[in-house]
């Protein structure tokens, strides 16, 4: 009994210490959802109402919805050009958790939740704030600092105006980086720390777009080699490298595939030509990428001393030269030597880096402001910040005198004006005594969430508004059409012949089209002539839609109530079927002269670039018979009665990973027609069954699953002294 009032005491303390752990977090998302009032509390406004958005990842995202909740792993689209690697491009996400959530939702009405959608893009933003406040409040800042630092990283900056979710999960992973680099160097539970850092730059790499992991990668690359040299440490070049093997482990998912497929693809970088994966992306891309100079006068540089932290401040001052780009000789140094670093073609993306540094370095401002009560700095800031606001409503209206039409380009400039004038006024009241230190932090958030929401929270395309859901309605229109094509017995494919509606349609309706919107594609698809009508007819496209056709002899089936129609191509051939002669062709422009001049001759040939295989013994003979009992994404199964020996041709793309097995015995697959799969098949009845098993990709998630396995370890594992004071280790 005796114990009893220190024990009750001891757990009163450890809920209340629980309730403020969690009070931060909590507070933050209920800023952010608030926020995002326009898509959480409204179903009036959607946010991927814009061309990349709605015309490439929202297929996308549907066809990995589709395929997640078969319990199928999206390895391949069938749906875009014959068929390309879905996880291997990368751009679609495919590897990275927080899409898997979005993809397991039940859909509604055979689409992506709406709902879901929306919460998915305040989710990003949220994880951001998340791990911004973490970073400030293991830098020592206090939750109202933390609170502003993580508002600051998520709703401003890059990831405040940024719209590509590929992207922003990339780069929601800086702070965290930081965190736990800046702890190994500390000292505090080093390993653990390290193994962390490494972590949380492999989940970055899971994302799936290279460029804010490639940013981050650098940056703490270069702090860690700083660290190192200035302290003179074989300990923290090893802590580097666990960081580094660790953070390539738990990426490999999505590394090693994509370096594969780089290795296989165009990549189209806004150049007059696209460039394979030996070719560099060129400077000139990246000067057309780069932030104006201009963009200088936007900066506010936080006074650096000894309360703030130096090394954010470097952080922040080199995300900043290197978004100049072309502008900063540092810049093109670094894309001359550091490797693989040019394919980041958007320097400006480098502003991740700079937002994660400047949220941290206001955070750190913020909580010196009591120090600024009653004295003449905090009066000179004041004035500061007063006069900014000035200086941009004369800008403002020297800019209207000279002409009106600027007004929409300016107001949200008159907006920033008008917040820091009630800052300054804010700043004075408080300086005078007038208003309570709680005052100023509400008045203060207030403003700024208010200026935020003129940069980052007003880009969503009103549904209301009938030319801003254009690009959407693209995608979305025609669902008779779609219904109609529903009933037809598949496998087809089908082209767009039309600008009204976009060419990614088929895949956000499920159905196989051939040509479509995609950032790269696979060397051989670069070889069909597409616009050829030949090419379309061999490629299984059986029917197209659009107000009129240039296939021939096609005839219209169904009109939508758009006036729109779905046109028949009487010449489509069937997507598998048998051959029983092999041309060999020299180059790839002979191959694309037989489908375009000869392409009846295909029915019972094919041609393969080179010598014929040496293996396939072919005999001459009709009355095959080709069907397909099986179709899905990473699995197809025939079934093959062969009159006599031959070969069976299926019109979906070649691309290594594929194989394939004739009576469950696994044979070779020869890329035929400039792009298709094909297999030699004895005479008699046979079942042929493809899968889709690429070596990378196994061999990248075993290595992800040991780099979060070993993390995971390591951070979990504590040994005697492995904790160092910061102070001890400052010293040494």
């Amino acid at each position: 009994m005796a114990y009893s009032a220190p024990v009750a005491t001891t757990a009163a303390r450890r809920a209340t210490s629980g309730y403020r752990a969690v009070a931060g977090p909590a507070l933050l998302l209920l800023l952010i959802a608030g926020f995002f009032w326009r898509i959480t509390l409204t179903y009036e406004f959607d946010w991927m109402w814009e061309p990349d958005l709605a015309m490439q990842v929202l297929p996308w995202f549907e066809e990995e919805a589709r395929q997640a909740q078969r319990a199928e792993f999206p390895l391949w689209d069938p749906t875009t050009w014959a068929g390309q690697p879905m996880l291997a491009q990368g751009q679609p996400g495919a590897a990275y958790p927080l899409n898997w959530l979005l993809f397991l939702v039940p859909r509604h009405a055979g689409h992506i939740n709406s709902e879901a959608l929306q919460w998915y893009f305040v989710m990003i933003h949220y994880l951001a704030a998340l791990f911004c406040y973490l970073l400030c409040r293991d830098l020592g800042l206090s939750r109202s600092a933390s609170i502003l630092g993580g508002l600051v990283f998520a709703l401003g900056g890059y990831i405040g105006t940024t719209r590509w979710p590929q992207m922003l999960n990339g780069a929601v992973w800086a702070p965290l980086v930081f965190l736990f680099l800046l702890r190994a160097v500390r000292g505090h539970r080093p390993w653990a720390s390290s193994a962390l850092c490494g972590l949380c730059l492999g989940m970055s790499w899971l994302s799936g777009h290279h460029q804010a992991p490639l940013y981050i990668t650098l940056a703490a690359g270069l702090a860690w080699i700083y660290y190192s040299l200035r302290r003179r440490s074989a300990k923290l070049v090893m802590l580097a490298v666990l960081s580094g093997v660790l953070m390539l482990a738990t990426g490999a998912l999505q590394i090693i595939p994509m370096i594969e497929y780089g290795r296989l693809a165009k990549r189209w970088i806004s150049a007059p030509e696209p460039v394979t994966w030996n070719q560099p992306v060129p400077y000139i891309v990246h000067r057309d990428f780069s932030s104006p100079i201009l963009s200088v006068f936007g900066l506010v540089i936080p006074s650096v001393h000894g309360y703030t932290d130096p090394f954010l401040a470097a952080v922040a001052a080199g995300g900043f030269l290197y978004s100049l780009g072309s502008h900063d000789i540092f810049q093109g140094f670094l894309y001359s030597v550091v490797p693989f670093l040019e394919k980041a073609r958007t320097p400006a993306a480098a502003i991740c880096i700079f937002s994660a540094g400047a949220a941290v370095l206001a955070a750190f401002g913020f909580d010196q402001l009591p120090a600024l009560s009653h004295t003449k700095t905090g009066t000179r800031a004041a004035s500061i910040v007063g006069g900014l606001g000035v200086l941009l409503w004369m800008t403002i209206l020297f800019g209207l005198a000279a002409s009106t039409a600027v007004s929409s380009f300016i107001e949200p400039y008159g907006a920033a004006g008008f917040f820091a004038l009630i800052a300054a006024a804010t700043l004075f009241a408080w300086h005078n005594g007038a208003i309570t230190s709680r005052t100023v932090t509400a008045l203060l958030f207030g403003c700024m969430l208010m200026e935020l929401g003129n940069v980052s929270g007003s880009e969503f395309g009103d549904r209301n508004d009938y030319a801003q859901m254009a690009i959407l309605r693209k995608i979305h229109d025609d669902q008779d059409i779609a219904d109609y094509l529903e009933r037809q017995q598949r496998p087809f494919r089908i082209e767009m012949e039309t600008d009204e509606l976009a060419l990614n349609w088929p895949e956000y309706h499920h159905f196989d089209g051939l040509k479509s919107a995609l950032a790269s594609l696979t060397l051989n698809a670069t070889d069909m002539e597409v616009h050829v009508p030949s090419y379309r007819s061999l490629w299984n496209v059986g029917y197209t839609i659009g107000r009129e056709t240039a296939m021939p002899d096609a005839q219209a089936v169904f009109q939508g109530r758009s006036g729109r129609k779905v046109f028949r191509n009487p010449h489509v051939f069937p997507r598998a079927w048998a051959v029983h002669r092999i041309v060999p062709v020299q180059k790839v422009p002979d191959g694309q002269a037989l489908i375009r001049d000869h392409l009846e001759d295909l029915h019972d040939q094919a041609f393969v670039e080179g010598a014929a295989p040496r293996d396939w013994k072919l005999a001459a003979c009709g009355g095959d018979n080709i069907s397909i009992t099986g179709y899905e994404a990473e699995r197809v199964v025939l079934r093959a009665a062969m009159a006599c020996d031959g070969a069976v041709v299926l019109s979906d793309m070649y691309y290594p990973g594929w194989q394939a097995f004739v009576d469950g015995k696994p044979v070779a697959i020869q890329q035929v027609n400039l792009a298709m799969r094909g297999v030699a098949v004895p005479g008699g009845v046979h079942e042929i069954r493809y899968v889709f098993r690429p070596k990378p990709v196994l061999l990248g998630a075993i290595l992800t699953a040991l780099g979060i396995f070993s993390a995971c370890i390591i951070a979990l594992r504590r040994t005697p002294g492995s904790a160092l004071s910061d102070e001890a280790k400052q010293t040494s």
